[in-house]
């Protein structure tokens, strides 16, 4: 039974995260980068559109602490998964984010230009509870000890947006956007703002556990979990409840070289009142114990039969209380800022911009990207410098070395090319980990195809 929590914590730490997407950031020949800044310089196209389903794929997953390597490797197994556990911390997380775009059309109309589209993305955030997990692989046999219940922190949402943005030229320096986005959702979990301990005390006599659950308050609020056998792809692109979101961006040139961008994403929320479920559990309650030994685990006791009756009992005396109640799902907000400083040849002005004089001189860029984002009291972050240099105004390479919150040196390559009226576009993040997949904490991929005219 305690091999289950082994497998769970080896799948976590084999992820393939962030919602960071600094390749993408400011590469302003591509239409994709407008979802990321949508006060972005774009180049002047008088039309694009993305390839159904192929305009802009992403996924990345991680966590903070540990990787495959940690578990299985030339030291004992058993001895591997006390270690891990014992190197994590409530402060450890899990997280994952997809995207997929669906459509994406955009059009120019004088200083103006438009966009609009639907894509599908999920996302989840879960700390390692490393009382409960102690708890479950140890077990609590002469543990004078309490676990701390709130250590229990997640979110997960499956969703669709809507889209329409405006990217509008004010002046010869500066571009402002904007966006409003309707969120559809069907699919929704989280529990957070936990409270509550589970007490463990060796009685006098060695055979009973006093055992107690004291200032419990403990919450799992979850939309479209019971009736998840009878979602459809239909109702996940439509769901059921809706909410609604802004973004807004900016672009601003000092001069021909020097340029300040930034952005603030997804300030909006998502109101669940349909297929909703809360389950709250309050309050106090005392066990005496079983009269028998705790589970011997390197006997091969069952741990099963022993918490089948402790969570009976529990259920008894700790009802929970099951509602149907609504509750408002608030989105991670991201913020995005850059510094840039073109250079090199091909120095005249780029005629294909939104600004006639173009701005940017040179073929050649150093930039400076930051990024932030809160998400379930987790906060992610990354400070990136990269260089992107162009050939011929159809080839676009991209490197870049950045820290964040897996606290590793995070190396990422990009590679564009601007063919005729396609746009095709490939990032990969954290190639230092590729050299040893089995040491990753975290990997991250993008790709897109899309048309300009």
């Amino acid at each position: 039974m305690r091999y289950i929590f082994v497998i769970a914590l080896w799948v976590l730490s084999n992820s393939l995260w962030s919602q960071n997407k600094h390749l993408l950031y400011n590469q302003t020949h591509n239409p994709q980068s407008l979802m990321l800044n949508p006060g972005v310089a774009y180049e002047k196209t008088d039309f694009h559109v993305g390839v159904p389903g192929l305009s802009n794929i992403y996924a990345s997953a991680g966590n903070t602490i540990l990787n495959v390597d940690n578990f299985f490797n030339n030291n004992d197994f058993n001895a591997n998964v006390a270690l891990a556990i014992n190197r994590i911390s409530p402060k450890d997380f899990v997280a994952f984010n997809q995207k997929l775009d669906l459509i994406n059309v955009g059009w120019s109309n004088g200083d103006r230009y438009f966009t609009a589209g639907v894509y599908q993305e999920s996302d989840g955030v879960s700390n390692f509870p490393k009382d409960l997990i102690e708890l479950a692989y140890f077990g609590n046999a002469g543990q004078n000890r309490s676990y701390d219940i709130g250590q229990i922190n997640f979110r997960a949402n499956v969703q669709s947006v809507f889209h329409f943005g405006i990217n509008e030229q004010v002046n010869e320096d500066l571009h402002l956007g904007a966006r409003v986005k309707l969120y559809s959702s069907s699919v929704n979990i989280r529990s957070v703002r936990n409270s509550g301990q589970f007490n463990s005390r060796e009685s006098g006599s060695g055979i009973l556990l006093e055992q107690s659950i004291s200032n419990l308050n403990l919450r799992f609020d979850s939309t479209g979990l019971e009736d998840a056998d009878q979602l459809s792809t239909g109702n996940i692109l439509i769901g059921s409840n809706f909410g609604l979101g802004l973004d807004f961006g900016l672009s601003y040139f000092f001069d021909d070289r020097w340029e300040f961008t930034g952005s603030i994403l997804d300030l909006g929320f998502i109101r669940f009142n349909k297929n909703t479920r809360r389950d709250v559990s309050r309050g106090f309650f005392e066990y005496e114990g079983l009269g028998i030994q705790f589970p011997n685990f390197a006997a091969g006791d069952d741990l099963i039969s022993y918490y089948q009756n402790l969570g009976d009992d529990i259920e008894q005396d700790l009802p929970t209380e099951t509602t149907a109640d609504p509750y408002t799902y608030v989105q991670p907000t991201k913020l995005n800022a850059g510094l840039s400083y073109n250079f090199g040849g091909e120095g005249s002005w780029c005629e294909c911009r939104v600004n006639s004089r173009g701005k940017r001189a040179g073929n050649q860029t150093l930039s400076l990207h930051g990024f932030s984002m809160v998400s379930a009291g987790n906060f992610f972050y990354s400070i990136t410098g990269m260089y992107e240099r162009s050939f011929w105004k159809t080839v676009y390479a991209k490197v870049s070395l950045g820290l964040d919150q897996f606290n590793k040196p995070n190396y990422g390559a990009g590679l564009a090319l601007d063919v005729w009226k396609i746009n095709l576009f490939v990032n990969v993040d954290r190639l230092n980990q590729f050299s040893n997949i089995y040491n990753a904490e975290a990997l991250t991929y993008q790709f897109g195809l899309n048309l300009k005219f």
